[in-house]
């Protein structure tokens, strides 16, 4: 137990909330910019947790876990790799490598078209994952890989087109929301992309733990590069949830062109979209879909998976990503990017995003505070939920509302 463990009470202070801020490195107002950093290929294999070695293959998800280690979806499989990433004051990779030995993998109880992983913090050790077939997320332990629970899923994604299910899965930082999104339009919204118009699909919104689907908003892709060819698309491949609130959304496309594969990274807004989780169709419908900006666009093949990475000496925030190989192009790579502007939560201690700091997050900072390894109330972000996290979350809470 550390000190203040088992505190039912938060003494008022005079702290100023702007101190919170300060603290987590705040660019107020700065717009969102992406810029690429680096690429570094890994190998092909690793041992799990049971002593047994697998082929490291088909990475199509990456979580931060702790510090330096990362931990990457196999798809077709029932694998998790996991990673040893350094990163340079810019956030350029230093090295990135399998973690070696016993444990360097994780073998799930179960197989499936596994695409994205997230991570709730060491406290509650386990790890939330989409499979694109059903589709539907569901949870693991991250010590032995054993099967935990599956999360509710709206009845309208069982009209998924074959091998357009769920791609991403994303918490919030505080973990009060989690996202994921189908790949290219399900049938009842509308056609596939093609090579002059985009696909319509939705980004689900649950709460979290226990996850329950409370949102959907709709987004329009764009169309894919080149000429249309077998097998080529225009989607979602993964979804990041940042501080500030909005959403980073990653689109893969593929097509005959200057190059097979473009990737696009998007600033995506849904706060002034439409609630369309009631919706038998979007055809035909009337709602706001989902504001998007473009960040970053170029050729990094198959860059399927990227996750939020920490924060960087020289300013912004690391941007990891992995690629699938899959193809006869792609590599087993790690590719970093630097994320740079507002990235940080205006109200960081608003624990149920309601836009004020009170009692009911007063009780979400306690919980995290007695498990201590959990990200939830870790304001400060050095992986833990201590004293420091208190002091800060006191003056949040003694200014109440957010500003």
């Amino acid at each position: 137990m550390h000190p203040q463990q088992g505190m039912n009470v938060i003494a008022r202070t005079s702290i100023p909330i702007a101190l919170l801020a300060a603290i987590a490195g705040t660019s107020a107002g700065a717009p969102l910019a992406i810029e690429f950093k680096s690429g570094v290929t890994v190998g092909s294999s690793a041992t799990d947790q049971n002593g047994v070695g697998f082929t490291v293959g088909g990475m199509s998800g990456i979580v931060r876990i702790v510090g330096d280690e990362y931990a990457a979806i196999q798809n077709n499989s029932n694998k998790i790799v996991r990673l040893h990433i350094s990163l340079a004051a810019d956030g350029s990779i230093v090295t990135a490598s399998i973690k070696p030995g016993v444990g360097g993998g994780l073998t799930l109880s179960q197989t499936g078209d596994f695409e994205d992983i997230a991570f709730p913090g060491i406290a509650r050790n386990i790890v939330r994952i989409s499979e694109e077939g059903s589709p539907e997320i569901r949870a693991h332990d991250y010590s032995t890989g054993a099967y935990v629970a599956t999360a509710p899923r709206p009845a309208i994604y069982a009209n998924r087109r074959s091998n357009f299910g769920f791609e991403s899965c994303t918490l919030g930082r505080t973990q009060w929301s989690m996202w994921t999104c189908n790949e290219e339009a399900l049938t009842v919204d509308g056609a596939l992309s093609t090579s002059s118009a985009g696909t319509l699909v939705r980004i689900l919104k649950y709460s979290n733990d226990p996850p329950m689907p409370v949102a959907e908003f709709a987004y329009l892709t764009d169309p894919v590069h080149g000429v249309f060819v077998t097998g080529s698309r225009s989607g979602v491949s993964q979804i990041v949830a940042l501080p500030n609130g909005k959403l980073l959304v990653l689109e893969r496309s593929f097509a005959l062109g200057a190059s097979f594969y473009q990737t696009r990274i998007y600033e995506v807004d849904v706060s002034s979209a439409t609630n369309v989780i009631g919706f038998p169709t979007l055809v035909g419908a009337t709602y706001t879909a989902a504001s998007k900006r473009q960040l970053y666009k170029g050729d990094q093949t198959n860059l399927e998976g990227l996750c939020l990475g920490t924060s960087l000496a020289a300013g912004g925030y690391a941007l990891l990503g992995v690629v699938d190989d899959d193809d006869p192009i792609s590599v087993n790579r790690i590719v970093a990017f630097r994320l740079t502007g507002d990235v940080d939560s205006a109200c960081p201690a608003d624990l149920n995003e309601d836009g004020v700091v009170d009692d009911a997050d007063f009780v979400r900072f306690a919980q995290s505070y007695d498990l201590l390894l959990d990200p939830v109330g870790d304001l400060n972000l050095d992986d833990a939920t201590d004293d420091q996290d208190f002091v800060l979350f006191a003056g949040a809470y003694n200014e109440l509302l957010c500003p």
